[in-house]
């Protein structure tokens, strides 16, 4: 399914995947179908940086997520080019609600001052079945 409002240029779901209102300060959120505790969500922001560049910002965001991420553990992170500018993709595991292991994958970019982030969050069990979907998603993606 191909999605497109206001807040997010338009990409590709996975199969399943609904579009809902997201809460404040997210730009876009779908949901995967309903399965077990944690709901499978794909999450897009954008936010000022100030004046920090690029990899200061990404520091930054990896010591947020050792902070507020309960048993955050980094896997890849890699470069990319993203919409012609410096951007990158980091997997990473953490401890979710009632102690379930959870899988973020997630792809960032700054343009113009503006962080942009798009972020897959699933159960690590169900990241296989998800996984080649979401880089899919990826993809489509563009940062507006």
């Amino acid at each position: 399914m191909t999605v497109s409002d206001t807040q997010a240029a338009p990409m590709t779901l996975p199969d399943g995947w609904e579009s809902v209102d997201p809460p404040e300060g997210v730009r876009f959120l779908a949901l995967a179908p309903e399965s077990g505790t944690f709901r499978a969500n794909i999450t897009v922001t954008a936010q000022t940086n100030g004046d920090l560049g690029f990899r200061d910002w990404q520091v930054g965001s990896e010591m947020a997520f050792a902070q507020m991420l309960p048993g955050y553990t980094p896997i890849d992170l890699e470069r990319l080019t993203i919409a012609g500018q410096e951007a990158g993709r980091r997997l990473a595991m953490y401890d979710g609600p009632g102690g379930s292991a959870l899988t973020m994958e997630q792809w960032f970019v700054a343009i113009d001052g503006v962080g942009h982030t798009l972020t897959a969050t699933v159960v690590t069990s169900d990241y296989a079945t998800w996984a080649a979907q979401i880089d899919a998603t990826a993809a489509t993606w563009s940062p507006a």
